[in-house]
């Protein structure tokens, strides 16, 4: 992967005949710039820029191990090369360790052994600067691409908000029951469709706000949460509770844990049991000043054993009928890991689920 260019290479040594050397067999094929100490070196790598650093072990005032240590923070890209005259294990560990250099070789080098060296070097250097460049420009792509993903979601919940409202106003006004019935399915495509765009600027949020943490009183988030509910159309076969012990404020990023909160709950609304007269969903909240403990329970559909870790994957849906966007518990797991918590799921088919999320207490700053 060496491109045309000259590599260029700063040689350091004591000795002027090495450096005189050095100059003469390489010149034709490198850039040389050559420094009598170790200081001499740092002054060149400030104004010039080095690719390939090669450097003598023994000299005075400041080893090469000790010179490479001392540059290695300020030009991270430079490959190293160490050259020292006597066998010393410890000066070779200490290169490798502080200095991060690429190669050692013995003295007097081989001129042949150094060309080498000094190519591989070259490519090694030409391949990272082109995999660094190369991450840059993915990431851009990345952050337009995400940036892009977020307003077309954000601008899409506008119109949607109005097609079901429209469809609340037609079922008032028709009579005839196939209509009727068909509104009611074209408000349920919609409703899927909104909870999508709900879901994936929740998504937005939760990996693009940092984790900027504020006390959060839990009895009225979940008051709130409770309240975007009243008038599902689930809630008339459910009964929603709630209870918060030992802990009323709690100290983490606002935004993940209402994801996590509604999101629970919302699955746990929507995964009941036909079969069942009656759907229950009891949120827990127990913890004090080093963490909390949230336990979501259900009497619903359940969860097969097989598909209790799969139900955190992106998009996978298990029940009802392929139902839901499959971003929920993906949602619920990730801001959960931003959060260094942990998840886990307890579940039996066809006799519910507990959903069990256990966070730390982190002091009001941000991280």
């Amino acid at each position: 992967m060496a491109t045309t260019n000259k590599p260029r290479v700063l040689y350091v040594d004591d000795e002027q005949n090495n450096l005189n050397s050095f100059r003469a067999n390489f010149r034709r094929e490198y850039d040389v710039y050559t420094a009598i100490s170790a200081q001499e070196g740092i002054e060149v790598l400030a104004k010039e820029p080095i690719e390939i650093i090669v450097a003598d072990q023994r000299m005075p005032g400041m080893t090469g191990v000790e010179f490479f240590e001392n540059v290695v923070d300020d030009y991270p890209d430079c490959i190293r090369i160490l050259l020292t005259g006597y066998a010393d294990i410890e000066a070779v560990i200490n290169a490798i360790n502080k200095g991060q250099i690429y190669k050692f070789i013995s003295k007097p080098w081989n001129e042949d052994t150094l060309r080498v060296a000094i190519n591989n070097a070259k490519d090694i250097y030409d391949a990272r600067r082109e995999l660094k460049e190369k991450n840059i420009s993915l990431q851009k792509a990345y952050d337009e691409l995400d940036r892009f993903v977020y307003s077309v979601s954000h601008d899409l919940r506008a119109p949607l908000v109005s097609i079901q409202g429209v469809i609340y106003l037609a079922n008032q006004e028709v009579k005839d029951e196939k209509a009727i019935e068909y509104f009611n399915m074209t408000k349920e495509m919609v409703d899927k469709l909104d909870e999508f765009i709900h879901n994936i600027i929740d998504y937005y949020k939760s990996t693009h706000e940092g984790n900027m943490t504020v006390e959060v009183d839990l009895n009225k988030m979940l008051k709130d949460i409770s309240d975007e509910y009243r008038y599902h159309p689930a809630m008339e076969q459910t009964t929603l509770e709630y209870q918060v012990e030992g802990v009323s404020m709690f100290t983490t990023n606002e935004v993940k844990l209402r994801i996590i909160l509604n999101n629970l709950i919302s699955n746990a609304i929507k995964y009941r049991d036909e079969v069942k007269s009656q759907h229950h969903v009891a949120v827990r909240i127990t913890g004090g000043h080093s963490g909390i403990e949230i336990q979501v329970v259900d009497n619903g559909v359940g969860i097969s054993e097989d598909n209790q870790e799969k139900v955190f994957q992106m998009f996978y849906r298990d029940a009802k009928g392929n139902s839901g966007s499959g971003l929920g518990l993906y949602l619920v797991k990730e801001a959960v890991k931003r959060l260094g918590g942990t998840i886990t799921v307890n579940s039996a088919k066809g006799e519910g689920t507990t959903m069990t999320v256990s966070l730390p207490n982190f002091e009001e700053s941000a991280l």
